[in-house]
């Protein structure tokens, strides 16, 4: 969270630098850099923005370009305000288009993200069906399933909650920390109603979602990973279809 805090002021710093530089070379030259000239460099930084960076950062620097473009370019120059009715036109369509680069380019890049997370998803859940066939129903556990879940899915957390006599057993991924000292006590506070978990828990940045048997919820999956929706709800599918064997033998509940 620090490191992504960090690298959004990095690159908000960099590219307010590239229009401070481009507004102060275009100054001393304003012989050659015209109005329109400046405008298209500007729209060329906000463009890269909109590429490398989120969309705060793409649109404050087609804010910062926009203030820029208005005090250092369009007469009166040096004020804030704005003589002609054309230049009132001008900066109110730098302004629109410079907004609308960064919303289409954050839209590009956050569907190519989405697409890659799927393509990983799908080769990520085939891997873990094939260990599922792999290992005898009568040797796997709720522990072993969550720690391969993790291994394979590269999750942060990953545990499974079986709610049986009003009250919870946890069975962990990668070993008992404090997020699952955390997560065990969202679980408890829902003790009335066990299955109405929320989907996303912001705080912790845990997902939850049923575990079903026979289309009855009898377990909660949590994790913390990036994963879509879609490859959770699979994810969960896949386990619920060993539920019934594991349930059948409570002792292998009680060990693990």
């Amino acid at each position: 969270m620090k490191h992504s805090v960090l690298k959004r002021i990095v690159l908000l710093v960099s590219f307010i630098a590239a229009i401070l530089i481009i507004t102060r070379i275009a100054s001393q030259f304003g012989t050659i850099a015209n109005a329109s000239t400046v405008a298209f460099c500007f729209l060329i930084v906000v463009a890269l923005s909109a590429f490398v960076a989120d969309l705060v950062v793409s649109i404050t620097t087609s804010v910062v370009a926009t203030a820029c473009f208005n005090y250092f370019f369009l007469p009166p120059i040096g004020t804030w305000r704005i003589a002609a009715f054309d230049d009132w036109i001008a900066l109110i369509v730098f302004l629109l288009t410079a907004i609308v680069i960064s919303r289409l380019m954050a839209w590009a890049r956050q569907n190519a993200f989405e697409s890659a997370l799927l393509k990983k998803t799908a080769v990520q859940l085939k891997e873990f069906g094939l260990w599922l066939l792999s290992i005898p129903t009568d040797q796997l556990t709720f522990s072993e399933i969550a720690d391969e879940a993790s291994r394979i899915f590269s999750f942060e957390y990953c545990s499974i909650h079986l709610r049986s006599r009003d009250e919870w057993q946890h069975f962990y991924g990668k070993g008992k920390d404090d997020l699952s000292e955390k997560v065990e006590q969202s679980l408890k506070s829902s003790l009335n109603r066990p299955f109405a978990v929320e989907l996303m828990d912001d705080k912790l940045g845990v997902r939850y979602t049923q575990i079903r048997k026979e289309m009855e919820p009898v377990l909660v999956l949590a994790v913390k990973g990036d994963i879509p929706l879609s490859g959770l709800n699979t994810l969960a599918c896949m386990i619920g279809l060993l539920v019934p064997e594991i349930l059948r033998e409570p002792h292998r509940i009680s060990i693990q």
